[in-house]
Order: C-alpha cells, then sequence, then structure tokens
C-alpha cells in the first residue's frame, strides 16, 4: 500500500472545523454541538455526564463568584494537603534515604494516588464550597480590609498564592526528607 493509500485510511489529526475555508466557518458554529457543565463528549461525539459532579452544586457554586472558587480551593489544598501524607505515612509507607530519583518517583505515585481519590471525593468537595462559601465571603473580605488590598481579586489572588505556597512547601518538604 501507497503512502496515498495510508492517508487516506488514517483519521485527521486536526478536527474538521480546521480544514474548511474560513467563509464556512459560521456555518460550521451552529452545527457543533455544545458541551455543558460536568459534560463530555467522547471521539464520536457521545453526550456522557460526569457522575462525580452536580450541576445544581456548580451552579450554587458560580454564584459566590470569588468566594466560592476560594472556598472550593481551599477545601483542595485541605484535601491534598492531607490525603498526601495519609498515603505517604500509611498506605504506601517507604524507609527513609531512598535517594532522591527513588523519591521523586515515589511523589509522582502518591500524587497519582491522590488524585485519584480527589476524583471520587469532587462532588463532596464541591458541596462542601457551597456549604462554606458565605464564611469564605466574610473572610476574604476580612483579608481585603486588614491587609489593604485594592480588591477583593488582589486578596483572592495572595490567598491563592499561600495556598499553592504551603501545599508545595508541604510537598518539597517530605519528599526531601526521605530522599
Amino acid at each position: 500500500m501507497s503512502v496515498v493509500g495510508v492517508h487516506r485510511l488514517a483519521p485527521p489529526l486536526l478536527p474538521a472545523s480546521h480544514h474548511k475555508r474560513p467563509d464556512d466557518a459560521e456555518a460550521e458554529s451552529e452545527s457543533e454541538p455544545s458541551v455543558g457543565e460536568g459534560e463530555t463528549l467522547d471521539k464520536n461525539v457521545t453526550r456522557r455526564k460526569n457522575p462525580f459532579v452536580s450541576e445544581e452544586l456548580l451552579m450554587k457554586l458560580k454564584r459566590y463568584g470569588l468566594s466560592g472558587v476560594l472556598s472550593y480551593g481551599l477545601l483542595n489544598t485541605v484535601y491534598y494537603s492531607t490525603a498526601f501524607l495519609l498515603v505517604w505515612f500509611y498506605v504506601a509507607p517507604a524507609p527513609g534515604k531512598m535517594g532522591y530519583l527513588a523519591a521523586a518517583e515515589r511523589f509522582v505515585k502518591v500524587m497519582a494516588m491522590v488524585w485519584a481519590g480527589s476524583q471520587v471525593t469532587k462532588l463532596v468537595r464541591i458541596g462542601g464550597a457551597v456549604a462554606l462559601a458565605p464564611i469564605v465571603d466574610r473572610g476574604l473580605s476580612w483579608f481585603t480590609v486588614k491587609y489593604k488590598f485594592e480588591s477583593q481579586g488582589k486578596a483572592f489572588g495572595a490567598m491563592v498564592g499561600i495556598c499553592l505556597g504551603l501545599a508545595l512547601m508541604l510537598f518539597l518538604v517530605v519528599t526531601l526528607l526521605w530522599a
């Protein structure tokens, strides 16, 4: 079989919309399926609902804006830090002084297990974020005033930085102590 024959058998690498002329883009955009919250499209363009995401909870969380996102982020920080420590020390304990490469490999495996667990607990964390959003909103307002931020958006950015910094520091320190 020649290269030309293989080309006709192989599926295109880019979606069909990339092969069309610019004037066809308007007509194509009307026929493309849209994906709602918590939905995915498989390769056959079949809609599939994510069983771990509730659209009602996501809509409630969106209404809280920055406070909703921050409450979900805070719960994620607590989840990932706690789950990482539990898996590292109790679920899959390892001896110390394993070397930097082995410690890095172990870190990747532990984080894969923690991420898999996060997919199962996502609905609980979203529900918790909705419940905590009013409290986080008051806390974000207090934080904005207390530390004299120009806006809640800048205070939000600082809180996200603090959460990421603490989590990364925890992951790095534990991993390096076992190296």
